[in-house]
């Protein structure tokens, strides 16, 4: 007998001759090579045996075990292990156990007072288990939880407890027998038989979280989607909703990855009450629902393609069900290619509207917009040309059918001066071709087909002068800025449609532009001067103020902008946004117009966002003295406020309020509590909408979306959280 620190049975030093020579036949002609590290080791070459007592570790094929103290059977490849015991598995998981009998390759063996710690660290623990082929360990009188336990007499949070429970390492499953759930030591539900996947799985066929919740328009409703594995680059989940006021409802979304980018295709469908009675007031059951997808490829890094897929039955459907509240639906596909500075991109749109109002005959479909800009290199005095070109094609089933070509030219050239001003004038030559057919409506002078065209020149200066100081640790940058332009006269025709600048907005965003229209359809032709100040100041501890501020003088008033948009005059409106932010725990962004003469407010929207981490607040104003042309926003005044607050690490609390306060009435309010630590998550949360919209009426919405770490995970989708 002789004591060793380390027995490394492949190489089998400090012992006798004959004694190694019978551990080689007896161990390595097994197959694999075997560490075997311990405090003492005795060896009886008449018995054949081995006996390893103090810190024992058996390392074989990626396992390890630990243990007090391990005899080792060499003729019947037996390892008898007690004290401590812990097998740890190529996965990350261990077994734990008092004793323990086992082959000498560690995958057979049957075990007493059994413990399993699984990858993602939660336990299983029983009386008595075998390992079977080592893929499987087979366990009685099972219980298991993810939770922590403070106290050995404390029940977890939530547990399992099962007659039996089978660990398939192979099929990366954990199924239970006659089990038993239990929150707080309660018994809650008796399942006979379930599994889940072990935390190695990132991705495996089977039902995911459910969502239960309430819905005035719905009735009891309930979700449970099931998730389909179909291969390592695509996989299908199953959205059954079933309520209890309007039927079931079934959805599904189907994704898959490319090696050249990713697709995502989904849907819905139900056999449900109509949207719209009939003329004697009764509903008719009928098919609804809804279709969506997103495509997003690239052929290479520089040109991408793809496409964007959402319609809807009708104009409630995705409200009523909780898919979406937007009221126009966009459909595109696009191909894109970029080369330096230079742009060229193909779109096709279609577009469903969903507001009461909507007629979908006069809603075009864009097919095509072609758009390109190409820069040439930098020449004298760093000055370039570009050129702009797109061809557009709206297509209506009713009213106008509209196509434009158009081409622009141009040279700028940038200049900084010697005293850092910066200085940049610039020049283009823009051409408009279209052909108009169909019903004119209001859009031009008359009906059938007609070509009409135009040349729009252009001249800009801009001078802007940035002054950067320090002192008394603030960091100031003030910057004066005029922009001067001029656009050619007579460029808005009375026979060109307006397509592309129907919604505008004048603000501190387009207030140096020397085009203030989104689109090409309506140029803001004349001469016109915009001058203002933009100022960004950083003080001590991150302290912020910023912003901008200005006002515009164009040539002579005339009707070129509708009144109530602040450009109506010659001398506009004053225009700006003044941002503050002391520390993280303050932010106030706010935007404004100023009437000039009254020097009264017309807009102001403003943002604020403040308190501590654990009490956040935030509260939003919007007031519009009068309605906007070409918007539909007519005169308002609105709030949101809204608070959160984390009362522990694991509870959060927050509700929002939508207010008009023009007709001082709710248009929604919003409640919401969530619970998560280790081993759960609960987030519930009550909506009241009090906006109709067709079938629509005032409506509450409650739901509970409950998670048990490693039985399905939470996506908190709510903007509370």
């Amino acid at each position: 007998m002789k004591r060793f620190g380390v027995l490394l049975v492949a190489m089998v030093c400090a012992v006798s001759p004959g004694s190694a020579a019978d551990l080689v036949d007896g161990v390595l002609t097994t197959g694999q090579p075997v560490l075997l590290e311990a405090d003492r080791i005795d060896y009886a070459s008449d018995k054949e045996s081995l006996v390893a007592e103090g810190d024992v570790e058996l390392s074989q094929s990626g396992r390890r075990l630990l243990a007090d103290r391990i005899e080792y059977d060499i003729a019947g490849r037996r390892v008898m292990a007690e004290g401590n015991i812990v097998l740890i598995n190529p996965d990350g998981s261990s077994v734990f156990a008092e004793e323990m009998t086992i082959d000498d390759d560690l995958e057979n063996g049957f075990l007493v007072d059994v413990g399993v710690l699984l990858a993602d660290r939660s336990r299983l623990a029983a009386t008595a288990g075998r390992r079977v082929g080592g893929e499987r360990i087979e366990l009685d009188r099972v219980v298991y939880s993810p939770c922590r336990i403070c106290a050995d007499d404390d029940d977890p949070l939530w547990q399992i407890k099962a007659d039996r429970v089978v660990h398939d390492q192979e099929s990366r499953t954990v199924a239970y027998r006659n089990a038993r759930f239990e929150i707080l030591g309660v018994p809650v539900a008796w399942l006979p038989y379930f599994f889940h996947a072990d935390p190695t799985v990132e991705r495996k066929t089977g039902f995911l979280t459910p969502r239960l919740g309430t819905d005035t328009e719905l009735g009891l409703t309930a979700e449970t989607p099931f998730f389909i594995d179909i291969a390592p680059d695509r996989d299908l989940t199953l959205l059954p909703l079933v309520t209890s006021s309007e039927g079931a409802l079934l959805g599904a979304e189907y994704r898959q990855l490319h090696t050249f980018g990713e697709t995502t295709l989904g849907g819905s469908i139900t056999r449900t009450s109509d949207a719209e009675p009939d003329a004697d007031g009764d509903t008719r059951q009928v098919w609804r629902g809804h279709v969506e997808g997103e495509g997003r490829y690239n052929l290479d890094e520089n040109r991408p393609f793809g496409f964007d897929l959402a319609l809807a039955s009708d104009d409630t459907y995705l409200e009523r069900y909780d898919f979406s509240s937007e009221d126009v639906l966009e459909n595109r596909a696009f191909i894109e290619e970029y080369t330096g500075a230079d742009l060229f991109s193909l779109d096709i749109y279609g577009f469903q509207g969903l507001r009461e109002d909507d007629d979908q005959g006069l809603i075009p479909v864009v097919a095509p917009w072609v758009r390109s800009h190409k820069t040439s290199d930098r020449g004298a005095g760093g000055s370039f040309f570009f050129a702009d070109s797109s061809i557009l094609a709206l297509t209506r089933t009713q009213g106008l059918d509209t196509r434009r070509v158009s081409g622009e030219v141009g040279w700028q050239l940038p200049h900084v001066g010697a005293f850092g001003e910066l200085m940049t004038f610039e020049t283009s030559l823009r051409g408009d071709l279209y052909s108009v057919s169909g019903e004119a409506g209001d859009r031009a002078s008359s009906s059938g087909r007609e070509a009409v065209g135009r040349i729009v020149p252009r001249a800009t200066f801009d001078l802007s002068w940035p002054l950067v100081g320090n002192a008394h640790g603030w960091s100031q940058v003030v910057e004066p800025i005029v922009s001067a332009s001029w656009i050619g006269n007579d460029a808005n025709k009375r026979e060109i449609p307006n397509e592309d600048s129907l919604v505008f907005e004048f603000d501190e965003t387009n207030l140096f532009e020397p085009d203030r229209f989104t689109g090409l359809d309506k140029v803001e032709s004349g001469a016109k001067v915009t001058y203002g100040l933009r100022f960004d100041s950083i003080g001590p501890s991150g302290l912020r103020v910023g912003g901008v501020v200005g006002q515009s003088l164009r040539e002579g008033a005339d009707q070129l902008f509708a009144r109530g948009s602040g450009l109506e005059e010659s001398l506009s409106d004053y225009v700006g946004r003044f941002d503050f932010r002391p520390g993280p725990n303050f932010d106030l962004s706010y935007r404004f117009r100023l009437a000039k003469d009254e020097l009264t407010f017309r807009r102001s929207d403003l943002s604020l966002r403040f308190g501590p981490p654990r009490m956040r607040f935030n509260l939003q104003y919007l007031q519009l003295s009068e309605d906007l042309p070409d918007t539909g926003l007519n005169e308002r005044q609105e709030i949101v406020a809204g608070v959160r607050l984390q009362m522990t690490n694991s509870l959060a609390v927050a509700t929002q309020f939508r207010r008009d306060l023009t007709l001082d009435r709710p248009v929604t309010n919003t409640y919401g509590i969530l619970f998560s630590d280790d081993c759960l998550s609960i987030r519930a949360g009550l909506e009241q909408n009090f906006t109709e919209k067709g079938e629509l009426e005032d409506e509450t919405r409650f739901s509970v979306r409950v998670t048990l770490r490693s039985l399905g995970d939470l996506e908190a989708d709510s903007t509370l959280f």
